[in-house]
């Protein structure tokens, strides 16, 4: 073979090579910047977590959760109050956070107010000196104030190990 038949042949410029790499699959057709891919694969990380937190709260992660907890909080201290609770209560059981339990030792269904304090009472020692007087201060106006016998004893039991 002759060395000027490989210089005669047609060679593709810089130009044509570029236009064929970019008609590759492995290069993108959309050409977005880095800043761009970065904001999406955040954004969307951040849907993943968010529906990942509202899988594992279960039925708290429901817009119907929250609106009922809101509504106990919002009518609290108002005749309406008693109905808020009770819906809370009967659709997701007795709340896990404190300023919610502190609220259902004003229901009126002493059940409700029994595991209330109970579960207060075994949160005690991580809460802080305010929160704990204020308990304290609850279930003693609840001891003096209530007619239910069982939960007078309960509430006595609870100031004496406090």
């Amino acid at each position: 073979m002759n060395r000027h038949d490989d210089d005669d042949r047609e060679k593709p410029s810089w130009r044509e090579i570029d236009k064929l790499r970019d008609r590759s699959g492995h290069v993108s057709r959309e050409r977005k910047s880095f800043q761009e891919r970065t904001l999406r694969s955040e954004w969307a990380k951040k849907q993943h977590l968010r529906e990942a937190e509202k899988f594992f709260q279960g039925k708290k992660g429901t817009e119907a959760y929250k609106a009922a907890h809101t509504a106990m909080h919002e009518k609290y201290g108002t005749p309406e109050f008693q109905a808020a609770a009770k819906n809370f209560l009967q659709q997701f059981g007795l709340p896990d956070e404190w300023g919610s339990l502190l609220l259902i030792l004003d229901y009126q269904d002493t059940t409700w107010v029994k595991e209330a304090l109970v579960a207060m009472r075994g949160m005690y020692e991580k809460r802080s000196l305010i929160e704990q007087r204020g308990f304290k201060g609850k279930v003693r106006v609840l001891a003096t104030t209530t007619k239910d016998k069982i939960l007078r004893q309960e509430c006595e039991k609870i100031l004496d190990e406090l």
